[in-house]
């Protein structure tokens, strides 16, 4: 037993000295790594005391407005609903612990309604704005080859009736069409700069002012910026698309022309069985003999000469050409041979016949360059096209929206394959499980392109995956696979729980905000609770004698306690949590009721000892027999704790939170640390004193003698 009271004591001195440790100022411990380390650990303070970030939004709502303003009143949406459901969203994806401190209210402002969103120093505002602004849509579609023919149908349709006059009324129309590409002007291509021959050849044939004859099928080009550490950044990658063109103009343009260098040259080949297009009957039948006969062949040519190359290349080469064209290759590029055949010949400075052998995947060569002509730049006019595009991306006119989407989505976390690569599992609601089931069973009852059709997945407007379904399936789970890290895989999962909001926002303007207490109220309000607390130390000392020091004690502990939660509280339990006046508040109200549960537990051992008990037996009866209204009063401050945290704004929630974790921490210190203390400090015989506990001696005597008329009547 003693040695158990001693381990408890141990364990008691050991919690006092990490939170002593963290309570107090870093600068205590000097300009050292341990110092340095716990200045990471701070308490952080709120928007009234010590400033901060202002964020204000301006939500996008002219979508709602246009609903409003056609002509179906069935489809009529209530605006200020939406701007509300937009500062929720906000305040979920900034804030979503509630310990923050962060204020997000609305403001209505003369452009519209705006989000204003406040937050103290300690908050992440990149991580916020980058929160505030993503797009987190879930949208799954459904493969249908029907709508895409219907959509080429309707592209046709356009084009039958459009005109030079109305061309521009046509493309504004045709822009709200969520399928179309783009809308684009492309001035002054030289017919080499279209990388589609195709289409470069349509626009160069048709006259200026006129339109394409039929919907063009052609791919668009990709589009990169260069950034400030000069490297290429791409923006989009080519599409596949559909589009109707209109020719505006064509002018001659000189320009400089670059002729690349040419060469001309005859060769004799030895090929072997296994080289590049030779044939199983190849004349030289491994590669040393043919490379043996070519060096033959070079040292002959070297010392006879080449005016007989044509009849050696005739008789002698294995390429089948060489019967007819003598091994002459005619003029080429260096780009319409091997690499290794063109370096040996462009690395000449003269026609003459290269001295070693040329090796290349066909076999061996042996070349005479015959012409050399360099590199040359001339000046040409040529003929440029302007013209105008309107287009439809092919890849998403195939597709239809489902209902399915992230109104249905529960939950979304991460998880791994067969081979451990990284997914992101969905958990949808029993809505979202019919729904699934029965889009699923849909697209697996197609045929899409002589196989399967798809089910395709977008987050905020992108592709995430295009999966074939087989067959229908039931449940409410379904799976996001692609080529993610981890950290890829979180941040999709996390972004579909924050979940989308109702309309968009446009940050328009970010300010720092001053303090509205400041630290003259923080001294102020510091200085009150050290007096209060300094009281009551004062009191249960009087009261309670050494009782009173060790409640004193554990009153101590409770506030470094309490200092290094605040210090400590880790950001995946939303930390950390933000002190303000209000939350200083709570932590003076949550020392009320650590003194409240000391004496409590005092006054029934008082009680106990007065009954004739021994000090050690009236310590465990005293904190038994208090433990229920202890207990009792802290669970109904909590639960009152958690409705203001559940249902109060912001500045309520700093008060719930402080006065949450102060009251468990005074439930802990008083239950616990006194009890732990109070029976080590029995381990000493001078200290077995009930006077030293608050009780005279001519009370406990009159206490023995009830206690025993009490005993007698029974």
């Amino acid at each position: 037993m003693r040695k158990q009271i001693i381990n408890r004591f141990l364990f008691v001195l050991l919690l006092a000295l990490i939170s002593v440790t963290f309570a107090l100022p870093p600068s205590i411990w000097g300009e050292n790594a341990f110092g340095n380390k716990l200045s990471e650990f701070r308490v952080t303070l709120g928007l009234d005391l010590a400033g901060g970030t202002e964020l204000d939004y301006k939500i996008d709502l002219s979508d709602a407005i246009a609903q409003n303003e056609d002509d179906d009143p069935s489809n009529d949406v209530n605006v200020d609903f939406i701007a509300e459901s937009v500062r929720d969203s906000l305040e979920q994806r900034i804030n979503p612990a509630g310990v923050g401190e962060i204020i997000v209210k609305r403001a209505e402002e003369e452009d519209g309604q705006h989000v204003i969103i406040q937050m103290p120093p300690s908050s992440n505002v990149a991580k916020a704005k980058q929160d505030a602004e993503q797009d987190n849509r879930l949208e799954f579609f459904e493969e249908d080859l029907e709508k895409e023919a219907k959509e080429r149908a309707n592209i046709k349709g356009v084009l039958d009736t459009v005109t030079p006059w109305n061309w521009e009324a046509k493309t504004t129309d045709l822009s709200q069409d969520p399928n179309i590409s783009f809308i684009t002007t492309k001035d002054g291509l030289f017919k080499d700069q279209i990388s589609d021959q195709e289409l470069a050849n349509k626009l160069f044939s048709a006259a200026p002012g006129t339109f394409l004859s039929d919907v063009i099928e052609t791919q668009t080009e990709a589009e990169y910026t260069m950034n400030d550490e000069g490297s290429l950044e791409i923006k989009s990658f080519p599409r596949n698309v559909l589009a109707l063109v209109r020719v505006t103009d064509k002018k001659k343009k000189e320009r400089e022309q670059t002729e690349p260098a040419t060469a001309e040259a005859r060769h004799i080949l030895f090929a072997y069985p296994g080289a590049r297009r030779a044939t199983e009957d190849v004349r030289y039948k491994s590669k040393e003999e043919a490379q043996t006969e070519a060096e033959k062949m070079l040292q002959k040519l070297q010392e006879e000469g080449t005016d007989n190359f044509a009849e050696l290349a005739k008789e002698y080469s294995t390429e089948s050409a060489a019967q007819e064209s003598g091994g002459d290759l005619g003029e080429f590029t260096a780009d319409r041979m091997v690499p290794e055949f063109s370096d040996a010949v462009f690395a000449r400075e003269e026609p003459e016949l290269i001295p070693e052998l040329v090796e290349s995947p066909f076999g061996f060569h042996v070349i005479e360059v015959q012409n050399l002509t360099p590199e040359s730049t001339k000046t040409v006019a040529e003929n440029q096209v302007f013209y105008e595009m309107l287009a439809w991306d092919r890849d998403e006119l195939r597709w239809t929206p489902t209902e399915l989407g992230g109104a249905q989505l529960e939950n979304a976390t991460v998880g791994y394959n067969e081979l451990g690569q990284p997914l992101v599992n969905l958990l949808f609601d029993a809505e979202g499980g019919e729904l699934f089931a029965k889009l699923t069973g849909n697209v697996a009852a197609k045929q899409c392109d002589d196989g399967p059709c798809r089910l395709g997945i977008k987050v905020g407007g992108r592709w995430i995956t295009q999966p074939t379904v087989r067959e229908r399936i039931v449940g409410r789970t379904a799976q996001i696979t692609g080529n993610f890290t981890f950290d890829s895989a979180k941040a999709l999962a996390d972004g579909l729980n924050l979940g989308a909001i109702d309309a968009p926002v446009i940050l328009s303007g970010q300010t720092t905000i001053t303090p509205e207490l400041g630290t003259d109220q923080l001294q102020k309000s510091l200085r009150a609770g050290l007096w209060g607390f300094i009281t009551i130390m004062v009191f249960m000392i009087l009261m309670y004698r050494f009782a009173g020091i060790i409640a004193t004690i554990s009153l101590s502990l409770y506030a470094t306690l309490f200092v290094t939660m605040l210090k400590v509280w880790p950001e995946s339990f939303g930390g950390p949590i933000v002190l303000t006046l209000s939350g200083i508040a709570g932590v003076v109200l949550s020392i009320g009721l650590a003194v409240d549960g000391n004496i409590l537990i005092f006054e029934r051992l008082k009680e106990e000892l007065r009954r004739g008990r021994t000090l050690s037996q009236a310590i465990d009866l005293g904190f038994e027999r208090a433990w229920a209204a202890i207990r009792d009063s802290n669970l109904t401050t909590l639960l009152t704790c958690i409705i203001l945290f559940s249902f109060g704004s912001s500045i309520i929630k700093g008060f719930a939170i402080t006065l949450i974790v102060g009251t468990i921490l005074s439930m802990f210190t008083a239950v616990t640390i006194s009890r732990n203390l109070l029976r080590f400090s029995l381990l000493f015989k001078k200290l077995n004193n009930t006077w030293l506990f608050g009780l005279n001696q001519s009370t406990q005597d009159d206490g023995k003698k009830a206690s025993a008329k009490i005993r007698k009547r029974m």
